[in-house]
């Protein structure tokens, strides 16, 4: 049987729904703390990287070394 066009759409608004529906039953805080840790997770996979990329720097080092990278201004590069 071939797929139509409906059946894609309807299927592609179920996929939509299953990822939204979950962002809607959110508080207002949720959101907020969501981001808050999906922030740190990124830290440490950043801390990771730049303790196997960096082996002879001190812990201290390197994070400061990620608080630079993450206060770079727009037009600097690493």
């Amino acid at each position: 049987m071939k797929t139509t066009d409906e059946q894609i759409r309807q299927q592609a608004a179920k996929c939509l729904a299953r990822k939204i529906d979950p962002a809607n039953r959110m508080s207002d805080r949720d959101p907020f703390f969501a981001g808050a840790e999906l922030f740190d997770y990124a830290c440490r996979i950043s801390l990771a990287g730049l303790r196997s990329d960096y082996p002879h720097l001190s812990e201290t080092e390197i994070q400061e070394k990620l608080r630079g990278y993450l206060t770079l201004d727009a037009g600097q590069e690493f």
